[in-house]
């Protein structure tokens, strides 16, 4: 059982789950992990004596909790959308780098570097995915909200999963890749048919 819950295969797992989240909402993720730490669950990350044992701290779990909530308001107000989304793009980058090297903390500064970058990496595609699949702003602002809540309901679901089941974040990482390619073969698609009809 310790393969699937406390092995480096595990956290691995997990903090590449929870670095494609993070791409979607920068503070949820890294905030349960903290707490799920700071409880001891089975799964999670022991931080002590690493670099990131000040997320254990109840001050620094109260901060992302709360900045969560801002943002899962803020992602509800479409007015500022695209302002919001520079702001926060390198914010959910940084943190998918955070939250990954996190989750590997115990196995060593090798591992937290490769995985931080790789964290940092994940983010950013889940970011871009997020903004690529996000509907234009017309004056009709109900498409966007549903989906903004959908998303809400996603990282809520996954970060719970991911730390009771960290095997099930490689899926999600999968799935990423997956979506990422179709997405890039569509808009193949899309700027082709564009050239014809210019043609």
């Amino acid at each position: 059982m310790d393969v699937v819950f406390s092995s480096i295969y595990a956290r691995a797992c997990m903090g590449g789950g929870l670095a494609v989240l993070t791409g979607i909402r920068a503070f949820l993720p890294v905030a349960f992990l903290a707490l799920y730490s700071r409880l001891e669950f089975a799964s999670a990350p022991i931080l002590d004596a690493t670099p990131f044992a000040f997320l254990e701290e109840t001050w620094v779990i109260a901060l992302l909790l709360a900045l969560a909530v801002v943002e899962l308001a803020m992602d509800k107000i479409v007015l500022f959308s695209r302002t919001r989304d520079r702001i926060m793009q390198p914010i959910r980058i940084a943190v998918g780098g955070l939250v990954f090297a996190a989750a590997m903390a115990p196995d060593g500064w090798i591992a937290m570097t490769v995985s931080g970058a790789l964290g940092l990496v994940i983010a950013g595609l889940g970011d871009y995915t997020r903004r690529s699949t996000r509907p234009a702003v017309t004056a009709d602002t109900t498409p966007i909200i549903l989906i903004s809540v959908y998303e809400d309901v996603v990282v809520l679901i996954g970060t719970l999963l991911f730390v009771l089941v960290p095997l099930i974040g490689a899926l999600l990482a999968c799935f990423l890749g997956l979506l990422i390619y179709r997405l890039r073969i569509t808009r193949k698609r899309k700027h082709r048919g564009l050239r014809i009809l210019r043609g």
